[in-house]
């Protein structure tokens, strides 16, 4: 039988949140007993979370696809897409068909993502989730401060057109960082983190650790993120340096998020 999700992604990879998300959203599904599997490249994922992969047939499964991909690769009859950014943005569609149940990550999309549809989006269609692990993202005042980093990722326009200067001691985080303990590390050990992508779970991340935080603007200006309204800022949900690890592990939104399925499709399960 085959698994009731099945969740269309890219290759594991802890430098992309939206990859995470899709991972993640698997291991919820599955702990809140609803089978689901990866159609993505086998790889080693996080330990603990509750990952599988699928080959073969679709079947009834219901397909989950990020805005990343254009249609319906897999040829599911029941069809999820699920915005993890603007669509269009970084490749995929910039329209959605009405027999696609569309869904945004946060409440900050849906403007943008209701464009992308025949109808705007209700609350009911944010798919939410924490992605920032405690056991490596984690404060600790103990830590010597002792560099700067920079981090650049979707910002690579900008930072082609306001680039640091050569002979600047800032770190590319990217450099430093080939897996989530690595980031930790490095976070903790960072006086200033000098971002070009605006939108990235990484500043919360770094805030969490006790970073100062700048943000490259569309006019070349640095500035403090926690206190700007760029229309491109990353949502600052409140208490989240208190709230993130009970985040991480918190799967009930499943619950809503399939109630929301249920008013178009029959799906098994608790």
């Amino acid at each position: 039988m085959n698994p009731t999700f099945l969740i269309k992604a890219p290759r594991y990879t802890h430098r992309s949140s939206g990859v995470r998300a899709l991972y993640r959203l698997c291991h919820h599904l599955n702990r809140s007993g609803y089978p689901s599997a990866m159609v993505a490249p086998r790889v080693e994922t996080p330990p603990h979370w509750q990952i599988a992969f699928h080959e073969g047939e679709v079947g009834d499964s219901i397909a989950v696809y990020p805005e990343i991909y254009r249609g319906n690769p897999l040829g599911a009859t029941k069809v999820v897409r699920w915005a993890l950014n603007n669509p269009g943005l970084l490749g995929g569609d910039s329209f959605y068909p009405d027999e696609e149940m569309v869904f945004a990550y946060d409440p900050q999309r849906l403007p943008i993502v209701s464009q992308a549809v025949s109808k705007p989006l209700s609350e009911k269609r944010v798919l939410w989730t924490g992605l920032i692990d405690p056991t490596y993202i984690y404060p600790d005042p103990t830590v010597e401060r002792t560099m700067d980093c920079s981090f650049t990722h979707k910002g690579y326009a900008l930072q082609k057109r306001f680039p640091l200067p050569d002979d600047t001691p800032i770190k590319r985080i990217e450099d430093l960082t080939p897996d989530m303990a690595a980031l930790g590390d490095v976070l903790r050990r960072t006086r200033t983190v000098y971002s070009y992508d605006h939108y990235s779970n990484l500043l919360r991340e770094a805030a969490i650790c006790g970073c100062e935080l700048r943000v490259m603007g569309e006019d070349g200006d640095w500035h403090d993120p926690l206190t700007c309204d760029c229309p491109g800022n990353i949502l600052w949900y409140p208490r989240f340096r208190e709230t993130y690890a009970e985040k991480f592990e918190d799967s009930s939104f499943v619950h809503a998020f399939v109630d929301e399925l249920r008013t178009r499709w029959v799906i098994p399960g608790p």
